[in-house]
């Protein structure tokens, strides 16, 4: 399968393989011109999955020399299978201490969760105080979902920013974390009966309902409360990704609105991505 990579935000839109046969992944990143927090961590992810299968994995670089490092500083280079054949120019040299806003991709494991919890609290308090705690609740339910729900052997990436809003006017922080589990649809099915979730659309549309769970815990109602979150007058926007659904949650306030549709390429696992702006 080859997937191009295009302009900003690729893999938060509904991408289209452009040759879907099964084969080698070919990750063609020749025009991508900004990668968000998601798009790091699911280049990683699709391609340590597919490494799992025992599938070949290529990845074409940005052409944008820019873009190409930005890749490379981020550590999704050296997150990739080992044997991943990386075509294009990489700048190496040295990498500026962004450790206060900037979370590189991040190998996600049930032990090593605490340490990321850490680190993600230091650096949402640092730039937003007691709000900066009150976003960490919602960063902690996106990873104590993969964590507990998602895992996998080859298990979940994360990676993060925090917007300062010196140069777009419009600070905020982004959290996205890819894992390569059972996905929504199966996780659900656990607990509900399988007429309901017809298909991930269907799946996705039923985990962002209150009191969805796929165990027999008391739990579900984790996406739901990501809202309490926000600020008044913030702005959230939660987008999942598993098998061939995509939601995307835009919440203002008290006001949801939230949009389920079909996608054609078919994530292993689940996908979240959660930007929050204060205002």
């Amino acid at each position: 399968m080859r997937i191009e990579l295009v302009g900003r935000r690729p893999l938060l839109r509904r991408l289209c393989p452009v040759e879907p046969e099964a084969g080698p992944l070919i990750l063609d990143g020749q025009r991508l011109t900004f990668a968000s927090p998601l798009d790091l961590a699911a280049i990683v992810a699709l391609a340590r999955a597919a490494g799992s299968r025992g599938d070949k994995v290529r990845l074409i670089t940005p052409r944008d020399h820019n873009v190409a490092s930005y890749l490379e500083r981020l550590d999704v280079i050296s997150s990739l299978p080992p044997d991943t054949d990386v075509v294009g120019d990489l700048q190496g040299g040295s990498r500026m201490d962004l450790s206060d806003r900037l979370l590189e991709v991040t190998h996600l494991t049930p032990d090593g969760a605490d340490r990321l919890g850490e680190r993600m609290g230091r650096m949402l308090t640092r730039h937003y105080g007691d709000l900066g705690r009150r976003y960490f609740a919602g960063v902690g339910e996106l990873i104590d979902n993969a964590i507990s729900h998602g895992w996998s052997g080859v298990g979940a990436f994360v990676a993060a920013q925090v917007y300062t809003g010196a140069t777009s006017g419009l600070p905020g922080i982004e959290f996205a974390v890819c894992d390569t589990g059972i996905g929504v649809r199966a996780h659900l099915g656990h607990n509900l009966a399988d007429d309901v979730l017809v298909d991930d659309v269907a799946a996705l549309e039923t985990a962002l309902e209150p009191g969805v769970t796929g165990t027999q815990e008391v739990r579900g109602h984790g996406l739901n409360d990501l809202w309490r979150v926000v600020p008044k007058g913030g702005l959230a926007r939660l987008q999942l990704r598993s098998g061939k659904g995509l939601a995307s949650v835009v919440g203002r306030g008290d006001s949801r609105r939230p949009t389920c549709v079909s996608a054609d390429v078919d994530v292993a696992g689940t996908w979240a991505s959660l930007r929050i702006h204060p205002y």
